[in-house]
């Protein structure tokens, strides 16, 4: 497998094909919140931002963080497992798993969600490769990566039970790293998707065809939640983080909680050497449905719009810079024109929650965004001083990159 590098420490996300040449943009250093530090903090005014992992600019909210600079390798092995989310017209497979005297938790899972995960085979002009799928719908739709398909002259989908189809590319979306398929099938097995958000420590079971090798699984748990992947067009935003094996043609793959349901769509992994090193990522299911949805209804992806920049606020950030709050997304402008500025929102407001539901991070909010539509109202709470406001924006599509 032939990878490019072109970060000095080695450090490679190895399961996301690029065009050779292409490399990742590097990182800014985060500026800090709004104003002066209060007199007397001698601390260095980096140390609230030490974790984070990548520059956040996706669904058009922008935040600067320190980032981990990260490559995608050119592979002509199969590409790594993701899972999607679909509206599906069967009855997914639902209650507790039943785990056998003398089996496991993870055998259980394995029988119950692997039907639904199929292998998909591309031929283009820079040669063949190979990646992984989640049925979406009854009726022969797939959900998988958009890396997986890009650029591919044909594509196949085998199901587990070894029936070939060539597959129509309904839709892709680079933003989000998601495209939806369909081929000429029906009655097909289609998983249940998780209504709620993982949490660090569950389980997490990765299942697809890395390196071909159909109906593989590997257990793990959930690392962590939230997490920014650099990428060449826009980074990927609010992702779940596992150390559940992801190798080369998981993409597209299924993640799996142990309940049975599918929480992710595998997408990447961060390595040093090509191979897994367990720090593998995928796309949160609520993300992939409402990308999918969008694509199957209307053959591409309008990306709502909120038209901020911001950061991360700790609670190591909040004491050196005496902020009303301990968590969110401080606000470090606001693009003029935008639904932000029609809103009132202000260079210094922090955003602690959208809809009720707390935001505790730049890229959570980043990634929340991208779950809504152009023309939805949501209602930001905004910390403001001392003041606590809840401000209604009707967000926008976001415009093309310049």
């Amino acid at each position: 497998m032939t990878h490019h590098d072109d970060h000095p420490t080695g450090t490679q996300v190895i399961d996301r094909p690029v065009s050779p040449g292409e490399t990742e943009t590097g990182a800014a250093l985060p500026p800090p919140p709004p104003g002066a530090a209060p007199a007397g903090h001698g601390r260095d005014r980096r140390s609230g931002w030490r974790n984070h992992l990548v520059v956040a600019t996706v669904a058009a909210v922008t935040s600067a963080l320190v980032a981990v600079p990260v490559t995608r390798s050119v592979s002509d092995a199969p590409a790594a497992v993701a899972t999607g989310d679909t509206a599906t017209d069967a009855e997914a497979p639902s209650g507790p798993l039943e785990v056998s005297a003398g089996s496991s938790l993870v055998a259980a899972i394995a029988e119950r969600v692997s039907p639904s995960v199929v292998r998909i085979d591309v031929q283009g002009q820079a040669g063949n490769g190979s990646g992984s799928g989640v049925i979406y719908s009854e009726d022969g739709t797939v959900i998988t990566n958009a890396h997986v398909v890009a650029n591919a002259a044909q594509v196949a989908v085998t199901l587990p039970d070894g029936t070939r189809h060539v597959a129509e590319v309904l839709g892709t979306d680079p933003r989000s790293d998601i495209a939806v398929l369909q081929v000429d099938a029906t009655g097909l097995p289609v998983p249940a998707f998780a209504t709620t958000a993982p949490a660090v420590g569950d389980d997490a079971v990765a299942i697809g065809s890395p390196f071909g090798l159909d109906g593989s699984v590997t257990a793990g748990i959930v690392s962590a939640v939230n997490r920014t992947v650099s990428a060449s067009r826009t980074p990927l935003v609010d992702m779940i983080q596992t150390d559940a094996a992801i190798n080369p043609g998981n993409s597209g793959g299924a993640l799996v909680n142990g309940a049975g349901e599918v929480i992710g769509i595998n997408t990447a992994i961060l390595s040093g050497g090509g191979g897994n090193d367990g720090i593998g990522f995928a796309i949160p299911i609520g993300t992939a449905r409402a990308i999918a949805d969008q694509l199957v209804e209307f053959g591409e992806v309008r990306h709502a719009f909120l038209g901020i920049t911001g950061a991360d606020v700790a609670p190591d950030v909040a004491e050196l810079y005496d902020l009303p709050v301990d968590a969110g997304a401080v606000i470090t402008s606001v693009a003029p024109g935008t639904p932000a500025e029609s809103a009132g929102l202000q260079r210094g407001d922090i955003v602690t929650a959208i809809d009720g539901d707390e935001v505790r991070s730049m890229q959570e909010l980043a990634g929340r965004i991208q779950r809504f539509s152009p023309d939805d109202t949501v209602t930001l709470t905004v910390a403001r001083g001392q003041e606590t406001l809840q401000l209604e924006v009707t967000l926008a599509e976001q415009p093309d990159a310049p």
